[in-house]
């Protein structure tokens, strides 16, 4: 119980109970796609209806355009706020946990793979890394999709077993049925057992563990099931952004990985993994089908992330299961002495940049706190207030006629457009097309928080 090994993985989860619960409700801002879920969690827990609520009974029924995290990070969530009430702690609580979830499960199998030295070292990698919080703490779907993926891969073995099999195929759902992005999960598997084993009881029985999640999930966003509204569905993921210009996009967004700090990080520890795989081959060395697995993850990932507005979340799930394998690629490359110095380094490094961030605005910000609390101090019971792409303010707000507009991309937006029956309206950024004339004309600035901005109506 006392060895080194057991000493040192109890020290890294207490530097990761520290890091993960530091002003968890401020650390780090909250996103606008994290107050959506937040929105939805809170209509389950009020309404008993699995949607966001946009105005006093009334939800958005095309759920398929709108829920992208879904029940197994939305389920946890709700059931924290059902008992602790409405308010960030309680959100991200189950988050939390599901960091500590990930680094024990990347630790075992990790030590499952390449021993214990290795799995260590992973584990202090990933604790000591800022973005493991800055997207782990929020109220999305990276984290427990990692989760239920990496909890897929302990399960498998090259011997058969049909049960384990079974069960493996369920974790794959939950992270499928977690977000879109988690698709690429059983694409990769796919390719692992094909490479590795090309038995189609193996395949079946991951085929069969996945149904009902999976089926669930599917349910979830479209009840009434079509394929008309299914391939709607996958074609909306495909471009969730309405983006024309996918060329230039995707040329910005390669040009990151040799230009930008993070995304040469991930390149580096892409490009060791490579060089690691290709030894092993060239030495006649097998290749294990969970490396074979994680290859192909990365790459969809990256192609995944190419199409996107280049945000860095969108390849920190490949960025943070590169971890897994970096110091098992060093010991071999190299040897075990270097290893551990240089993952000391970097575990240094990473730790006192993680902490050097911990008040910038990205990492730190109350400010939907703060600005929620002025609404609720400055407007009566009685008042309509309409709230523009401010999701995270939405949640906050308690007591008020909240009614919702969001803007989700170009061409797509939920709730209210018509801006002229509230008493006050509450605004995140800048104003949407045809709202801008409006607030000129019809209301004056109360106050601004921030990115926030609280409109009463002139007349008044």
């Amino acid at each position: 119980m006392f060895s080194r090994n057991n000493l040192i993985l109890f020290f890294l989860l207490l530097l990761l109970l520290f890091f993960g619960t530091w002003h968890l409700p401020q650390s780090p801002a909250t996103w606008f796609d994290e107050g959506i879920n937040l929105g939805i969690a809170k209509s389950l827990v009020e309404d008993g209806v699995f949607s966001l609520k946009v105005g006093p009974g009334e939800f958005i029924e095309a759920r398929r355009f709108l829920i992208t995290s879904n029940y197994p990070v939305i389920l946890p969530a709700a059931l924290s706020l059902k008992f602790f009430g409405f308010n960030l702690a309680a959100a991200r609580a189950p988050m939390v946990l599901f960091l500590f979830l990930f680094v024990l499960t990347a630790y075992f199998l990790t030590k499952k793979l390449y021993g214990k030295t290795a799995a260590l070292m992973s584990a202090a990698l990933i604790v000591s890394f800022t973005p493991f919080y800055g997207n782990g703490k929020n109220v999305l779907g990276e984290i427990p999709g990692l989760f239920y993926f990496l909890c897929a891969l302990l399960l498998l073995a090259p011997e058969s077993n049909f049960k384990k099999f079974v069960l493996a195929g369920f974790f794959i759902g939950l992270s499928v049925a977690t977000k879109p992005f988690f698709l690429i999960v059983p694409a990769a598997i796919l390719v692992g057992e094909i490479i590795c084993h090309r038995s189609i009881k193996r395949i079946a029985a991951l085929a069969l563990g996945g149904i009902l999640p999976i089926i669930f999930w599917l349910y979830t966003i479209s009840p009434g099931f079509s394929f008309a509204g299914l391939f709607s569905t996958f074609s909306y993921y495909s471009n969730s952004y309405a983006s024309t210009e996918f060329g230039s996009l995707v040329f910005a967004n390669f040009l990151r990985f040799f230009t930008e700090s993070t995304p040469i990080h991930f390149l580096l520890l892409f490009a060791l993994f490579v060089v690691f795989i290709f030894w092993k081959q060239k030495k006649g060395e097998g290749i294990k089908e969970v490396e074979i697995i994680f290859i192909v993850f990365v790459l969809l990932a990256l192609a995944f992330y190419l199409k996107t507005p280049g945000w860095y979340r969108y390849f920190f799930p490949a960025h943070v299961t590169l971890f897994l394998i970096f110091p098992a690629a060093l010991i071999y490359l190299f040897n075990k002495k270097t290893a551990i110095v240089l993952i000391s380094a970097l575990f240094l490094f990473q730790s006192g940049y993680t902490i050097s961030q911990r008040h910038t605005s990205i990492y730190y910000s109350d400010e939907a706190e703060n600005f929620s609390k002025y609404v609720m101090d400055s407007t009566a019971l009685q008042d309509k207030i309409l709230i523009i792409n401010g999701p995270s303010a939405a949640f906050l707000i308690n007591g008020r006629q909240i009614y919702q507009y969001l803007q989700i991309n170009p061409i797509l937006f939920f709730g209210h457009a018509n801006a002229d029956d509230y008493q006050y309206i509450a605004l995140q950024g800048a104003a949407p097309d045809g709202f801008k004339e409006i607030l000129e004309s019809n209301y004056i600035i109360q106050k601004q928080i921030g990115h926030y901005a609280l409109y009463k109506k002139s007349s008044q």
